[in-house]
């Protein structure tokens, strides 16, 4: 009888553990929420006691779920980044069947929908101005998962070879388009400035003008000869 309590008492507590862990990752959820918001309107920088007011939780507490606030931020980057970034999208930028235009139009309406946010843009902007860890990580991953891609595609759309390391020159023509569409975001989001009557067109706009000017560019400095004879037709 007492062998057979015990047997039923195991799967008693494993769901007891189960709806402890289900309201823990709850609690820490909401608390990542409600940080997002918090950092997004007073950026970085702003201390623990008012993220806890804000919040609507103890500071003791805060500090029961996240061990620090760098941690917190961590895990909000987590949340607005690193969670939504696809992997489909590099797979779509080296796809070599597809016109380069559609390719970075295609990577960067949805890159524009899904990362940047108003939140996203907001907190990445204050943590560029503050030099943060976290800026210099978010360029380490946009050089390797986007820049990278779109560097050796503009070489190959200008009829260059493609080395399998960008040089820093080709990377850096690429982090141009980059932050061309994220001036967009801060003009919206940290500048309140009105967003293009219409957005898509305004985008692939600016993807025409920068490819045309990225492929003269590069064959300027790539293959002077070419250039010389394109610019005399």
């Amino acid at each position: 009888m007492g062998m057979h309590g015990r047997r039923n008492s195991r799967p008693a507590d494993a769901i007891e553990e189960a709806v402890e862990v289900t309201q823990v990752n709850s609690r820490e959820a909401a608390i990542v929420d409600r940080a997002i918001l918090f950092f997004a309107d007073h950026g970085l920088h702003g201390n623990t006691r008012d993220l806890a007011r804000s919040i609507g939780v103890s500071q003791p507490l805060l500090y029961h779920y996240f061990p620090s606030k760098d941690a917190l931020i961590a895990r909000v980057v987590e949340r607005l980044y690193d969670d939504r970034w696809k992997p489909e999208w590099r797979d779509g930028l080296r796809s070599g069947d597809v016109p380069l235009q559609d390719r970075l139009e295609t990577f960067y309406l949805d890159y524009s929908g899904t990362i940047l946010t108003r939140e996203w843009t907001r907190i990445l902007f204050f943590a560029s101005l503050a030099g943060m860890d976290i800026y210099k990580r978010h360029q380490t991953i946009v050089r390797d998962r986007a820049l990278r891609p779109i560097a050796r595609e503009l070489r190959r759309e200008a009829g260059l070879a493609r080395p399998d390391a960008p040089a820093a020159a080709d990377l850096e023509l690429a982090a141009r388009l980059h932050g061309a569409i994220f001036q967009h975001a801060v003009r919206r989001w940290v500048f309140d400035m009105p967003a293009p009557r219409n957005p898509t067109a305004a985008l692939r706009e600016e993807i025409a003008f920068f490819l045309q000017a990225a492929r003269a560019l590069l064959i300027e400095r790539h293959d002077p000869q070419r250039a010389i004879v394109m610019a005399a037709q």
